[in-house]
């Protein structure tokens, strides 16, 4: 265990990319151990022999489709009728976009991405200043990953075994939560710095606006709806949002043109490429983790500290938050959710509701730095500096905080809806 952390630790502080720093370290102890270099292959080939899986690049390809289509500037139009007439509007029209694009998307680059290059020019215009508007995308952007369809999700149901249908019904109100705490933050921002109000309510013109977007807004109904119903699994309704994205963007939107799909489809290979080599690297460490008895060792070692279930999950988020200002997100879920699980089943921790909990603080970390990949994607898209920006994020970030502590200590709050729809 001791050479398998230093060297994981030492290679990553090298700067070497994270999926060669898990089959390096995990490698070297395979050798050490005296067992054949043909397993650390083996395992490494298996990582990826799960049917589930197969869901990631499809909901990749809908997302990218969708995102190739335009339909971020109908669903910004849509949030902005809805709520432009607010003080600070403009701004509030991010967080609400972005609830609505989590459930298109479920990558919270993807979203960061597109709001950074739509609003932050005309929230510059109106006044608020580019680094609070790259601020805004960044966390906005996070909601991405808690709101379904989520490739997070996909990945630690399939770890777990959980029901994958009860995880994405499940963080559609902690999202919701989420998304109010940074609507009350922009709200207390307005007031004090005197943000303007962006335009007048008017039903005629959400009408119109609800009508541009409704075959965007139409996806994550199908998702759910498909998911509750029982007609298709996690892999099959990834691949109907695949087909419904493409069939909605080229021939009724006829914003993607046939010519464009060779290089969507490439993004989405690229894309998919860099998730499941991370996932079939993580396989030959968590093997590893598992033959030199880790997961017995932390259950053991947390419950000599403490056996009361609040304080072991305050453990958890703080190391959580930790871990995730320094790893990329799905390593992190890979790695240390099979090392978990036990101690999560010893401690009675509902599992679908500890997954909202572990993607909140993933997402948490990557508004931070040194790895705040969303900061660095607002920065450079809006060009302004990396502090600048952090300085705008901090009072979301200890306001999601709250809404973190919440949703881990209000189990309901995860886990109402999925009951209440029979999941």
């Amino acid at each position: 265990m001791a050479i398998l952390v230093t060297t994981f630790a030492v290679l990553l502080l090298l700067g070497t990319p994270i999926a060669i720093t898990m089959i390096a370290s995990s490698g070297l102890v395979i050798w050490l151990d005296g067992i054949p270099l043909t397993v650390l292959t083996q395992r490494v080939y298996s990582g990826l022999q799960s049917f589930p899986l197969l869901a990631i690049p499809l909901f990749i390809l809908a997302g990218v489709l969708m995102n190739e289509s335009g339909i971020s500037d109908r669903l910004f139009g849509f949030t902005r009728a809805l709520v432009g007439h607010i003080r600070g509007g403009l701004a509030q029209t991010i967080v609400v976009g972005n609830v609505l694009m989590a459930g298109i998307s479920g990558s919270s680059i993807a979203d960061t991405a597109a709001t950074a290059r739509v609003l932050v020019p005309q929230l510059e215009k109106a006044g608020y200043g580019r680094p609070f508007g790259a601020a805004i995308s960044a966390v906005a952007g996070s909601l991405g990953p808690i709101i379904p369809p989520s490739i997070l999700m996909v990945i630690y149901a399939w770890l777990a075994n959980v029901s994958l249908g009860a995880l994405f019904v499940s963080g559609i109100i902690p999202g919701i939560l989420m998304a109010c705490v940074m609507m009350s933050v922009i709200a207390i921002l307005a007031r004090l710095r005197g943000y303007p109000v962006d335009r007048a309510f008017s039903l005629e013109v959400v009408w119109q606006q609800f009508k541009r977007s409704i075959l965007a807004l139409a996806m994550p109904v199908i998702i759910l709806v498909g998911f509750r119903l029982g007609a298709v699994t996690a892999t099959e309704i990834a691949g109907i949002a695949a087909a419904y994205a493409a069939i909605v963007g080229v021939f009724i939107y006829r914003t993607v043109s046939i010519g464009s799909l060779p290089r969507i489809i490439a993004t989405t290979a690229r894309e998919t490429a860099v998730i499941l080599f991370i996932a079939a690297a993580a396989t030959p460490l968590s093997w590893v983790l598992g033959i030199e008895q880790a997961p017995q060792i932390i259950v053991e070692f947390i419950s000599g500290v403490t056996s009361t279930p609040w304080v072991v999950l305050l453990i958890l988020n703080i190391a959580l938050l930790i871990v995730g200002m320094f790893m990329d997100t799905i390593a992190v879920i890979i790695i240390l959710v099979p090392i978990l699980l036990p101690l999560l089943q010893a401690m009675q921790i509902d599992l679908t509701q500890f997954g909202v909990v572990l993607l909140i603080n993933l997402v948490l970390g990557q508004l931070t730095p040194p790895v705040g990949v969303l900061l660095f994607v607002a920065m450079t898209i809006s060009k302004v500096s990396l502090v600048q920006v952090f300085k705008e994020t901090v009072p979301f970030f200890l306001s999601l905080l709250v809404a973190l502590m919440l949703i881990t200590y209000i189990p309901e709050i995860s886990l109402w809806l999925p009951a209440f729809l029979g999941f």
